[in-house]
């Protein structure tokens, strides 16, 4: 009763008066009250839940709930800093935050590509580049120029499909993807793709910009046949080294020297942590990177350094021996029996890299951004830690510490409630008409959640009710991961221990009322 009584103050303190409490002391009421909801509920009557939602808008809290700190490590699984010995990064995306610029630069790049090598036409140098429209995580089919938003259990969310940039309605869906979930009959998975590094969404968007013009000119372009040409123009970006050279050139336009980034290195090496880079990325083209991030000495804060590993083949092939860099960056044909101090290393393979350093596979900790080239090979398969870089953590955690969504967020919890309660009162005719008017209440606040977002997928990380399928590999193959590699440093590298928040399953919230739901 006494956790009930400080509750309902509280409550009563937010509807009757606009002061402002504390977001902990508003969350330690609001987690007592979800106590008070299951109890209620499950003696209520009809009236009763009726009457409730009569004050649900009054519950709302006028303050906002507690922050989340952008700056924050998330944790997937129980990682303690002090058995880690050994930090590895990878350069693009890892070491070197790329700003946005260099999307559109990608972009600009491949339109100029096609029309100059491919013959398209001139008229589509015209197209502008959109950063807000794709995001990481979404799926795209190659067959019919589809984009799609895909839950964990590869269930298709229905209001977040285009087919270029055209919304599809439900019926649609449900004529090209029957059952409107996504799955590979016969093994079609070629035909399903993820963006899943950041460098591909300047490629789609390309593609989703050229297929929409050349269908409002009348021709009758063959989306797998422009994926195709798009794909070759893009590899011929990296093989020709046309695009590092481009940002080698205007390296200061595409990213900024980094000073956080040297002092928790220096911070890492103080406690004795030894440090490396992996990357697919050729020396040169990192030097110059590492050098204006880091300045001229950059070398020596790393023991190893290996260019041009070829990513996951590095975690596969075991036959793939490393090559010492001759000071003219080529490589050596010499037996790499040891690395030595100032050395650049290149291809190569994960079970050398052990018998030359001594390192034990689960004393490493190793971070990047793509979660397949980069993540999944070594937590799964050489039992490496991993941590990954998200940077849409940023602009998602300020939207969720809105005062907008959080109030919209408590309404929607509060409508699911009162859904699943008054379901247990059918077929009873008043159940049935307010199931179907909480319904469409629902629908709206859902509206407007949707609005507060800039991209048309919304969040990455989730639908509605479920985790998004790019987030459940992501916390699959990472244990930690946050938006900047220096947010590390708030975090002290022998002795901090990140630690999971346990989360309730169904089947052991009381009654199963679904108050902890988050949508």
């Amino acid at each position: 009763m006494a956790g009930a009584l400080i509750a309902t103050r509280a409550l009563r303190c937010i509807s009757n008066q606009s002061v402002a409490i504390p977001g902990c002391v508003w969350e330690r009421a609001h987690k007592r009250n979800i106590i008070i909801h299951r109890r209620l509920f499950s003696t209520a009557s009809i009236n009763n839940l009726i009457e409730h939602h009569k004050r649900i808008r009054c519950l709302v809290p006028k303050t906002t709930f507690a922050q989340l700190d952008p700056s924050q490590v998330f944790t997937n699984s129980e990682l303690r800093l002090t058995d880690i010995e050994v930090i590895g990064f990878d350069y693009d995306y890892t070491l070197a935050p790329y700003n946005g610029a260099l999307e559109g630069t990608i972009f600009n790049m491949i339109i100029e590509g096609l029309v100059s090598s491919r013959h398209y036409p001139p008229e589509i140098s015209q197209l502008k580049y959109n950063p807000d429209f794709l995001a990481r995580g979404v799926h795209f089919d190659i067959l019919t120029g589809v984009f799609m938003k895909v839950d964990a259990y590869h269930r298709i969310a229905p209001d977040s499909v285009y087919q270029c940039f055209r919304k599809l309605t439900e019926k649609e869906i449900q004529d090209m993807y029957p059952g409107m979930r996504l799955f590979f009959p016969g093994g079609d998975s070629k035909r399903f793709r993820q963006i899943v590094d950041l460098f591909q969404i300047p490629e789609l968007y390309a593609w989703c910009s050229v297929l929409d013009y050349l269908q409002s000119t009348q021709s009758t372009p063959h989306p797998v046949l422009v994926y195709e040409d798009i794909k070759n123009v893009t590899s011929e970006l990296h093989v020709h080294g046309t695009l590092h050279s481009h940002i080698m050139r205007n390296i200061e336009e595409y990213i900024e020297p980094n000073p956080k980034l040297v002092d928790m290195l220096v911070m890492l090496r103080r406690e004795n942590k030894q440090l490396f880079i992996l990357t697919n990325s050729p020396y040169e083209f990192l030097n110059v990177g590492m050098k204006h991030i880091m300045g001229e000495n950059w070398r020596k804060s790393f023991d190893v350094v290996i260019c041009q590993s070829m990513k996951p083949k590095f975690f596969e092939d075991k036959y793939r021996v490393f090559r010492r860099l001759t000071s003219h960056n080529t490589p050596a044909y010499g037996q790499v029996t040891e690395f030595k101090e100032g050395e650049v290393y290149c291809e190569g393979n994960v079970r050398d890299l052990h018998r030359l350093t001594g390192w034990q596979p689960c004393n490493i900790l190793y971070f990047g951004d793509q979660m397949y080239a980069d993540l999944a090979e070594p937590v799964l398969n050489q039992g490496w830690h991993t941590g990954a870089i998200i940077r849409e953590l940023e602009r998602e955690i300020e939207l969720l510490n809105s005062a907008e969504h959080q109030h919209n967020m408590f309404i929607l919890k509060e409508l699911n409630n009162l859904i699943r309660e008054v379901q247990r009162f059918l077929p009873d005719p008043t159940a049935v008409h307010y199931t179907d008017l909480w319904c469409i209440e629902r629908k709206q606040v859902r509206a407007e959640l949707r609005r507060l977002h800039i991209s048309e997928f919304c969040s990455s990380f989730r639908t509605h009710l479920m985790p998004t399928l790019f987030y459940r590999r992501l916390s699959r193959f990472a244990e930690i991961y946050t938006s900047n590699l220096t947010n590390l440093a708030h975090y002290h590298p022998s002795h901090y221990r990140f630690t999971p928040v346990r989360q309730d399953l169904p089947h052991e919230i009381s009654g199963n009322s679904g108050m902890l739901d988050n949508d």
